[in-house]
């Protein structure tokens, strides 16, 4: 079961026991600024540069690049883009899962989609 071992402003981690091992998992909340991803990128870029080294997942919130919006053109990206190339490089260089929403623009269409990229750096 999921025990919360620090509260801060912005985090949470939480402890999972599965079969005897254990998932350190942290949650980061953030002031986002609205529609406006460079930034948010480099707050939470300088939230995860200060996280302890072992931890296993880093879970961003919804639509942590850009805060909710009706207006999907000024913030879109495709999963090629900055940010998913942001996260795979973090992931990666932190060795530890890295989960979070954002804007995607695929097919003409718009998604508030889950991208969950793995210490490896793959998705």
């Amino acid at each position: 079961s999921p025990k919360n071992v620090f509260f801060g402003k912005s985090l949470v981690i939480f402890l999972i026991f599965i079969k005897n091992k254990i998932m350190q998992v942290i949650l980061i909340q953030a002031p986002l600024i609205w529609e406006n991803p460079k930034a948010n990128r480099n707050y939470f870029e300088s939230k995860i540069s200060e996280l302890m080294s072992a931890l296993d997942l880093i879970v961003l919130p919804e639509m942590f690049t850009s805060g909710f919006t009706m207006n999907p053109n000024a913030v879109a990206e495709t999963m090629q883009g900055e940010t998913v190339t942001w996260l795979k490089a973090s992931a990666k260089a932190r060795k530890c899962a890295i989960t979070g929403s954002l804007v995607i623009k695929e097919n003409q269409n718009f998604h508030n989609r889950l991208v969950f990229v793995f210490p490896s750096g793959e998705m």
